[in-house]
């Protein structure tokens, strides 16, 4: 059976990571109609299992480019306005290699980060060394530990909340759409996709955006008269989730004579390690090896008092990650930098691929490939485009001030929950909890940290389908579920996919928080 949509659209966006959310935002915003579809989930593979670590002065103290991290910067202080409530700043112990020191000439660079692309704001950047506690769980080594503030930011809440503002200004959101193919007819993008009930799926665009990130290769290859000139390499990265050994909530960097190993606080009981394993041409990740693990975990030993166990390892994954390395050969401590490619053989169709990026230069990207579209489709920049996302409505407070608020407005929250949905849904935490009086409110617990309410909440408004989605790339409850309890919440999401209030949404939470209501 084939369906057609009769609209014509301005855009149609392949990919649902940040690239693709970000772009669909940026057009909505701007008043052009838009359609994006992922083949899967919304915000799966690296856009919901990164380190979360915004690219910062350690980073550029390794790579030194210039422009790149002028848009970081830039990106860090949008982002801090957008959405504070995914966004936070974290002290770093850079532990240096044994018997290697930074070279003077990192100091000159260090001063022109902080005074040039920081702007001369230096407070938190300033280079120190440690306090005792920071101190306390490294193990005496050659090198001089120093601390740097670095920001951590909730990438997968990032790529939904771009996907809510699209969806607010009239754009669509598809996913578990596969792209099947695409061609240019009398100006226009014939494309096919095929839905999850193997469906055949037209739709007609005026222009196309290949944003599937580390499948952007593929997907090329299935568009019609698209040669590109630019290429893109994969950087493997391995994840290791271990119950958290230290106090404070700062982390740790290690830079040992390969790549760079992180150690971040996650949640409030886990640290999550990571480091790059190479760089290749493969689209699909390898299962991390049994050596990998304990060589990560040897280094952790080399490093801390506590001395890790192989059965301390809670969970162990490995990502893909698009790495644009221009005309050069990629290499570990490269920078996530993108290119964008416009193709327009017929004058009236274009089509943008985007070659790499990431969250960390996200939007700077998006105005980018807009800009490109703007000799097609002329837009003119408004306002929406740099208000806050559907969640980082916290003015003038600011987010310590909001969750202060939601304390007092619900007394009875248990302060893990309180923390939870302020952190995770920002302002649309008093659209979560409207009407409740009491914890039974909220339903019956699902899963640890789950209610009833908020998993609704979460399958009327985040395109949740299952219980995957819920606890690993809408939350991270997934860390406290045993199998029994994952089972009996994916039998209630099937339960209510079909249920007609799925179809016709939940009017309470229908509205969005309008500005100015905590004043």
């Amino acid at each position: 059976m084939i369906k057609t949509q009769g609209e014509l659209l301005d855009v149609f966006i392949i990919g649902g990571g940040i690239s693709g959310a970000a772009i669909a935002a940026e057009c909505a915003g701007r008043g052009l109609s838009v359609t994006l579809c992922d083949r899967n989930d919304v915000g799966g593979a690296s856009s919901s299992q990164s380190d979360q670590i915004l690219p910062g002065a350690i980073q550029f103290l390794r790579s030194h480019n210039l422009p790149y991290f002028n848009k970081v910067i830039k990106e860090k202080a949008r982002l801090r306005q957008r959405a504070p409530h995914l966004c936070r700043e974290r002290p770093f112990v850079v532990v240096p290699a044994p018997n290697r020191q930074p070279s003077p000439i990192s100091r000159i660079w260090l001063w022109l980060f902080q005074n040039w692309l920081q702007g001369g704001n230096t407070a938190g950047l300033a280079k120190r060394h440690p306090d005792r506690v920071q101190a306390a769980p490294l193990r005496p080594q050659g090198g001089l530990p120093w601390v740097m503030e670095e920001s951590m930011v909730d990438d997968a809440r990032l790529v939904i909340e771009n996907l809510l503002f699209a969806e607010q200004h009239q754009g669509s959101i598809w996913p578990h759409h596969q792209f099947i193919s695409a061609h240019r007819h009398q100006g226009q993008w014939q494309i096919t996709l095929c839905n999850r009930e193997q469906q055949e799926v037209q739709v007609a665009s005026r222009c196309l955006i290949n944003a599937a990130g580390i499948r952007v290769n593929e997907v090329q290859r299935r568009i019609a008269d698209s040669d590109s000139r630019c290429w893109i390499e994969s950087k493997r990265k391995l994840f290791m989730l271990i119950p958290k050994f230290y106090q404070g909530d700062h982390a740790y960097q290690i830079e040992t004579a390969g790549s760079p190993v992180s150690v971040t606080p996650y949640l409030e009981h886990f640290c999550l390690v990571s480091r790059v394993t190479g760089i290749g041409t493969d689209e699909a990740s390898a299962d991390p090896s049994l050596q990998e693990q304990t060589d990560l975990i040897h280094t952790l030993n080399q490093y801390f008092q506590v001395q890790l166990a192989a059965d301390a390892v809670i969970r162990c994954y490995c990502i893909q990650q698009p790495l644009y390395c221009d005309d050069r050969e990629g290499s570990p401590e490269g920078v996530e930098d993108y290119a964008l490619d416009l193709s327009c053989v017929d004058g009236r169709s274009p089509l943008i691929s985007i070659f790499g990026g990431s969250f960390a230069t996200h939007r700077a990207m998006a105005e980018e490939a807009v800009e490109m579209l703007g000799h097609y489709l002329p837009s003119e920049p408004t306002a929406t485009t740099r208000c806050p996302l559907p969640g980082g409505d916290l003015h003038p407070q600011g987010f310590d001030q909001f969750i202060l608020h939601v304390a007092s407005e619900f007394p009875w929250l248990p302060s893990r929950l309180l923390n939870h949905y302020c952190r995770t849904y920002g302002a649309r935490t008093l659209t979560l909890l409207e009407g409740c009086h009491a914890l039974d409110d909220l339903g019956p617990p699902i899963c640890p940290g789950l209610h009833q309410r908020e998993a609704e909440f979460l399958m009327q408004n985040e395109w949740v389908n299952s219980a995957e989605d819920i606890l690993w790339r809408r939350t991270r409850l997934g860390l406290y579920a045993s199998t029994d309890e994952v089972t009996r919440l994916q039998r209630w999401v099937e339960a209510h996919l079909p249920s007609p209030s799925r179809k016709q949404g939940y009017t309470m939470w229908s509205k969005p928080v309008p500005p100015g209501r905590l004043h």
